[in-house]
């Protein structure tokens, strides 16, 4: 069977333009031509791939299912031809980045605005989420992950890590008096961050010196974003672990404090996670050094908790160069779900 790439790039264009007549528009060619080729293409496949009426058109079951496959090829092929066209141009074109809410709204959104200015022909698509996506097969150029990353075969580079502790109001410390010691933590109220419903067991990992151990806490409220948090703990209501990004603000104006100030969560990994092929685009390779340039000027991104970038671990081997570092990440753990801190 011959397959003629072309017939799938108009059928793509057509689905995205709505109409034969716009497809044609924007293609430059005849109407004509372009209905042409979709009906070569629906006999060459033996199925109809669209739903045609006077007015517009749809997609048949299988001609949904062929799209979505299709346009992944059509942007590969946009993605591949910009990637050579950038090697001695300006990148350009949309920016597809993934991030926890948390992050994306206090860590990110300050500082994409300057690497917009910075870089004018590339455009930026943030989706927040706090679960994991599956990269493969998406659209997204990258993804920023908190916590260990699971396997993969997807390539990353580790961008630092976060830190945090516990913290309590001035109220709160004045109804319910102050922890002395980690194992008074489960006689207190505590907000709690998990991205897992129902989780039967709460407990906050905390170090002091070489002394490290899972304490037990009394969660009366429960978030999957830590950011929810604050509010609960400016009221009142509780104590709460969080890193020390979150917090500044509040700490600065005195309306809270730290306690157990001996004692802090070991931290753990930020880390930007590629689907195949995206690691080496340049508007990626662009972000990424720029978030280490500027994340690594706040406390979203600390020195890496889990020792320096590019010591292999015992379950991964980290491959870091001067300006652009990957990692053929192997490690199993958890991620920002359950005991991660609250970033």
């Amino acid at each position: 069977m011959t397959r003629d790439l072309n017939d799938t790039l108009i059928f793509v264009k057509v689905v995205e333009q709505g109409s034969f007549t716009a497809a044609a528009l924007t293609l430059g060619v005849p109407k004509t031509s372009v209905s042409r080729k979709v009906q070569e293409l629906e006999d060459r496949l033996g199925t109809r791939l669209l739903k045609r009426t006077t007015r517009r058109i749809g997609l048949t079951e299988a001609g949904s299912l062929y799209y979505e496959h299709c346009r992944r090829i059509a942007r590969d092929l946009d993605e591949a031809e910009a990637a050579v066209n950038q090697l001695h141009g300006v990148p350009r074109g949309w920016l597809r980045v993934t991030a926890p809410y948390t992050l994306g709204i206090n860590g990110l959104s300050p500082i994409v605005p300057e690497f917009m200015a910075r870089h004018p022909e590339i455009r930026v698509e943030l989706t927040l989420t706090n679960d994991h996506m599956d990269l493969v097969g998406t659209d997204i150029d990258l993804a920023l992950r908190i916590g260990v990353l699971p396997d993969s075969t997807l390539s990353a580079r580790r961008l630092g890590g976060f830190t945090g502790q516990v913290y309590a109001s001035l109220d709160y410390l004045e109804r319910y008096g102050e922890p002395i010691s980690p194992t008074e933590l489960s006689h207190h109220r505590a907000l709690f961050h998990s991205t897992q419903r129902g989780q039967a067991r709460h407990v906050w990992t905390l170090r002091n010196g070489d002394d490290e151990a899972d304490y037990a806490v009394n969660p009366v409220f429960v978030a999957n974003d830590p950011s929810v948090l604050r509010g609960p703990l400016l009221a009142g209501t509780g104590l709460a672990l969080l890193s020390n990004s979150l917090v500044e603000p509040l700490l600065a104006s005195g309306r809270i404090r730290r306690v157990l100030s001996a004692w802090h969560y070991p931290g753990v990994e930020l880390n930007a996670v590629f689907p195949p092929g995206r690691s080496m685009l340049p508007k990626v390779r662009l972000f990424v050094d720029f978030l280490l340039e500027r994340l690594r000027l706040t406390e979203w991104c600390l020195p890496c908790p889990n020792g320096k970038p590019g010591e292999a671990t015992p379950t991964g081997l980290r491959i870091w160069g001067p300006a652009w570092a990957l990692t053929q990440q192997r490690a199993a753990g958890q991620d920002d779900a359950g005991n991660s801190p609250s970033t």
